[in-house]
């Protein structure tokens, strides 16, 4: 099976470059989920779960991302955020806490999204 090559990066900084089986991304609006030989596309990103799947569609890895753009293109995938914050590095409490000391409310929305994320997770 074809694989596809992600990147992902912050201003100034690539936090990430693998081959992957597949990815959902969040959209404006919902999820995408990118796989092999996808039409070319240049994607908005919302403040949301990135996942990385193996090729059975099982999650391997999450990534909280702050917005941003996806540009997808011959089986490569460039995601450019402005933050990434990997699943397993963060808690709840350290989310709530990171929201308390934001200054912009966008920040405060970007761990908003995270506390409400992991509270559902926590639900199932």
């Amino acid at each position: 099976m074809e694989k596809i090559a992600f990147r992902i990066s912050r201003p100034y900084k690539v936090f990430a470059t693998k081959s992957v089986d597949a990815l959902v991304i969040p959209v404006v609006g919902s999820d995408m989920t990118i796989l092999p030989e996808r039409a070319p596309t240049l994607a908005l990103l919302t403040n949301g779960l990135l996942q990385i799947l193996d090729d059975n569609k099982n999650v391997i890895e999450r990534l909280f991302i702050k917005g941003g753009v996806a540009d997808i293109a011959r089986n490569k995938c460039t995601v450019s955020t402005e933050k990434v914050i990997a699943f397993d590095k963060i808690s709840l409490s350290k989310a709530m806490i990171k929201k308390e000391e934001a200054i912009h409310q966008e920040d405060k929305d970007f761990y908003q999204m995270i506390i409400d994320k992991l509270n559902l997770m926590k639900c199932k």
